[in-house]
This record gives structure tokens, C-alpha cells and sequence, in this order.
């Protein structure tokens, strides 16, 4: 993972004021406020109930047993960020095949593992319930890895549904390349069967809902950018939405209301046209255009999702300059400031919620915004940014965080992520189970040493 600009001192803010007074002073004009009373408002789906406003969004933790269910790290990692307060679990993603695995210790959702995979969910709602009186609202993601998929022997065996020469050279996590297959019709068919199947296993293994994923650079997010592609699986807005929606209906004719459906979904990909979702149509030019995904989240609300987690390849990337290549290149001109793609990530979510009011839409990126990811979170809730604030990596490093919110007020520096991306090394270097080598350091710490450095 490539490292970041951290141009500001955030070591030095005493006050939300501060912070957002230096992110205003570059253009950067995060909401703040100091009343979190709203992060604490629970939101009403159907006759469910989200206790709060706070999410732990998923990360996956490549700790699974290599049958695909969970392991003893599973278990732990969600006990705690369920015994820690959050309001919206939104679960790792967890392969629909074999094939779609990204790595070979994610967990995959089958009818061997489901009841495991049950137990863990009961294991977490029993620790909400024995430290607040309730549970919190469970999302599962759903995926197939495409491009991203990965051999038991950590080789990549990458699908995608069109070349793409802005991602090609690139098909592992760990920027490693294999020999890229096209997706056959057939294939994406079987795809929407899977997923379909393991909303109906999510259902029996006790989740409130499932997401769709439709995120980074997995494959159904790559079908809303296969303009290039021929078929009912590309080209036209239709055409490239297809799948998605051959998914909801037929989750909803099996399952009906039952099972609620969420979406993760990118706003933009920080890849231009045309091989780019959610930017402007001239080719090279990166720019966002939220012309079709707004179109999209329409479309998805009258289906019935209520739920939408806006994200981008990655909430650090921003949908100008370099974007998504800045990773893979050198020099200034490929420098990431996360406080750009972030604050550029929260103007699309705003404009998308504006737009489409009748659904709950989550955030992405508040991790890096460390001590003040409360007072942003309620800041923009109140000014109408969007309903949920989205936590990734934090959750991780600092999973009862939402108790320290609501009792204290603050989130304690000392405890927040660093924003050190040794999680990252743990995955891209190490090959192995990750979590937070600084805040959790029992565990993860000696996997650093052994899996990382050890072989550098």
C-alpha cells in the first residue's frame, strides 16, 4: 500500500473547531459538531432497528479457516466490535464460490460453513446484548472477487468482464498480475445465481440483511463500467445495471421482505471513461459525472433497498488529478492526500442523498479522520451529508469507540488507528491474517514480525 501525504498535526487540534478551522483553511470543509446526541438516534428499517447512527463497515480480516468458515479470529474481531457499541454491523465480505475467494482464508458462505458462520453472529449479538440490552443490526456482504480472486496458493486467478488498461497490470491485492480470463455470459449468470443462493444461506444463518456488492474492484462493480463490453452484460445503462437487478429479484422472490437487501456501492472509480463507473463520458478525463448513480440509487430504492454505503475504489483516492493510478506510479503528481478523496467522497454522498432522499445512506473514510470522526459523523448527519457514519479500519483498532463517544464525548487519540497501513503490509506482504499491529498488538504485532519483516 502505497504511503500517504499527512500534511496535517492532528496530534496538535484540541478541539473539533481546530480541526475543521485547518481542513477549511485548504478548502476541506468538513460539517463539525460538538452536540453527538444524533449519533445515538436509532433509525427505523421495516421493523427492524438500527440503535445507532455508527457503523463498522467491512474488513475483511483474511483470517478464515481454509474451508471457508470462520476461524477463532473471526469470532473475536466481531465480538468485540459488537460488545463495543455500534449500532450497523456491516460483516466482511464473504465469497459466494471458491472461485470468487480473494484470498484463501475468506471465509465463503455455503451450506457447510453456514452454520458456523450462524454461530459466530449469535456469538456477537450475545455480547451487544450483554453490554447494552440489545444487538445490533446485521449486514452480510456478499461478493465475488472477479478480477481480485485469488488460488488457494495465493496465485491470482483474475475474472474480469472487459479489458481495462488503467487496471490490467494489476490483478491482485497485492499488485501482483495472473493471466486474466473474460467472463462469459454463462459465468455472470452463474455469479447472479450465487449470490442469490447466499442471500438465502445469510437469511438461515440469522443477518438482517445482505449487501450486494457493488464496490471497489470486484465484479459487479466492474460490470457498471463495461461500456466496452458486448452483450445483455455491457454496453448500455440497462445492460450494465442487469445483473444487479437479476440479484435483487431473485433474493425477493425467494425470500420476499424477509431478508432487507443493502448495497456498497462506488459513486465514482476514480478511473476514467470508458473504462470508469460514475465519470464524466470523454474518454481519459477524470472528472466524476453522478448522472448514473444517481440513476442507479433510484432504481435501487424502488426495489426496495433502503440501505446505500457510498464508497470509491478507495475512500483515499480522489476522482481527479491521478486518481486510481496514483498507487502504481511515482513522483508528486501521483501523491494521495486522503483528505481530498475523503472530503471529495462526502460532497458525492451529500449530493446523492439530496437526490434520493427516501434511502439511508452510510459514509465511508471517517477512520481518517482519527480523533474527530465523531464530531464529523454528527456535524454532517445534521446537515443532511448523509444518516450513518461509516467506520472501517477504526473499528479494528479501537472497537468500543462508540461507548467512549457516547459517555465522554470524545474519541481518545491514543486508542484511534494510526493510519499506519501495517494492516495493509500484514496482507500485501505478509500473506496472512490482519488487524491492528498497534492498538492490538498481542496478536498482530508478532504476525508483523514474522509474516513482514522477517522477510524483508
Amino acid at each position: 500500500m502505497k504511503k500517504v501525504v499527512k500534511p496535517y498535526r492532528f496530534q496538535e487540534y484540541k478541539t473539533a473547531e481546530e480541526f475543521a478551522a485547518a481542513m477549511a483553511a485548504d478548502g476541506l470543509e468538513f460539517p463539525v459538531s460538538n452536540d453527538l446526541g444524533v449519533l445515538f438516534e436509532p433509525l427505523i428499517i421495516g421493523n427492524k432497528v438500527i440503535p445507532n447512527r455508527l457503523c463498522s463497515q467491512p474488513c475483511e480480516g483474511f483470517d478464515g479457516e481454509p474451508d471457508g468458515s470462520p476461524s477463532d479470529l473471526d469470532f473475536r474481531r466481531y465480538i468485540r466490535i459488537a460488545g463495543g457499541g455500534v449500532g450497523l454491523l456491516w460483516w466482511e465480505s464473504i465469497a459466494i464460490s471458491e472461485d470468487g475467494r480473494c484470498n484463501p482464508l475468506q471465509m465463503v458462505i455455503r451450506p457447510s460453513t453456514m452454520k458456523k458462520i450462524r454461530k459466530m453472529v449469535e456469538a456477537a449479538n450475545a455480547e451487544a446484548e450483554k453490554n447494552f440490552g440489545r444487538r445490533p443490526y446485521n449486514v452480510l456482504q456478499l461478493t465475488h472477487s472477479g478480477r481480485r480472486s485469488n488460488n488457494k496458493n495465493w496465485e491470482p486467478t483474475p475474472l474480469a468482464v472487459c479489458a481495462n488498461p488503467y487496471m490490467d497490470s494489476h490483478t491482485s491485492i497485492d499488485g501482483s498480475r495472473g493471466d486474466i480470463r473474460i467472463a462469459t455470459d454463462d459465468k455472470i449468470e452463474e455469479i447472479v445465481r450465487g449470490f442469490i443462493d447466499g442471500a438465502i444461506l445469510a437469511a438461515q444463518a440469522g443477518f438482517d440483511a445482505v449487501d450486494i456488492k457493488i464496490c471497489h474492484e470486484y465484479i459487479l462493480r466492474e460490470l457498471l463500467s463495461a461500456f466496452t463490453r458486448p452483450g445483455k452484460y455491457g454496453g448500455s445503462f440497462e445492460n450494465r445495471t442487469r445483473a444487479i437487478f437479476e440479484i435483487i429479484d431473485g433474493i425477493q422472490e425467494q425470500l420476499g421482505n424477509s431478508l432487507d437487501i443493502c448495497v456498497r456501492l462506488n459513486a465514482y472509480d476514480c478511473v476514467p471513461y470508458p473504462y470508469g463507473w460514475g465519470m464524466k463520458k470523454e474518454d481519459g478525463v477524470m472528472e466524476p459525472d453522478l448522472t448514473e448513480p444517481i440513476a442507479l440509487c433510484r432504481m435501487l430504492v424502488e426495489r426496495g433497498v433502503r440501505i446505500i454505503d457510498i464508497t470509491t475504489m478507495m475512500p483515499r483516492y480522489k476522482p481527479f488529478g491521478r486518481g486510481l493510478m496514483a498507487e502504481h506510479e511515482e513522483g508528486p503528481e501521483a501523491q494521495i492526500n486522503p483528505y481530498e478523496g475523503v472530503y471529495e467522497l462526502m460532497k458525492a454522498t451529500r449530493t446523492i442523498k439530496q437526490t434520493v432522499p427516501e434511502a439511508f445512506f452510510v459514509s465511508t473514510g471517517m477512520t481518517w479522520l482519527e480523533q474527530f470522526g465523531g464530531h464529523v459523523t454528527a456535524g454532517a448527519i445534521k446537515d443532511g451529508w448523509f444518516d450513518i457514519g461509516g467506520f472501517g479500519r477504526q473499528f479494528m483498532a479501537y472497537p468500543d469507540f462508540p461507548v467512549d463517544l457516547k459517555r465522554e464525548g470524545i474519541m481518545h487519540r491514543e486508542k484511534c488507528c494510526m493510519l499506519c497501513d501495517k494492516c495493509y503490509d500484514l496482507i500485501q506482504k505478509g500473506h496472512c491474517q490482519t488487524g491492528c499491529v498497534m492498538r492490538d498488538q498481542e496478536i498482530y504485532l508478532k504476525l508483523l514480525r514474522e509474516k513482514v519483516l522477517n522477510r524483508a
